[in-house]
């Protein structure tokens, strides 16, 4: 840095009032193309058969925007499960039926 140069400052973000209470979601869908990720959030009614649901949000990312997210996640699973969850659970940081994939790149997980 030079003189007289200042220092990067943290970016200012905020959210809409509408939007602070955020969305439940209890299921995710993610896909992707050669160009971007893309993550639905859906709200599952498993009382319905089949289970019916409605995307409450979807986000399209940059393959570096994942990857950054995949630390990010990390990262705050492993502080978080070091505090609040059993040791079986810290290890695998899934439980045997999160995350099925349908053999096109498309994932899903359920909570």
């Amino acid at each position: 840095m030079t003189e007289g140069e200042q220092p990067p400052s943290e970016p200012q973000i905020m959210i809409d009032p509408a939007q602070m209470a955020g969305v439940w979601a209890n299921f995710a869908r993610v896909s992707h193309s050669p160009y971007e990720f893309t993550l639905d959030f859906i709200r599952l009614d498993y009382g319905t058969n089949p289970p019916t649901g409605i995307v409450v949000a979807r986000v399209s990312l940059s393959p570096l925007m994942v990857t950054q997210l995949i630390d990010a996640l990390g990262t705050n699973w492993n502080v978080y499960a070091e505090k609040s969850m059993p040791p079986e659970v810290q290890r695998d940081g899934r439980t045997p039926d999160q995350g099925t994939s349908d053999g096109n790149g498309a994932e899903t997980a359920s909570a």
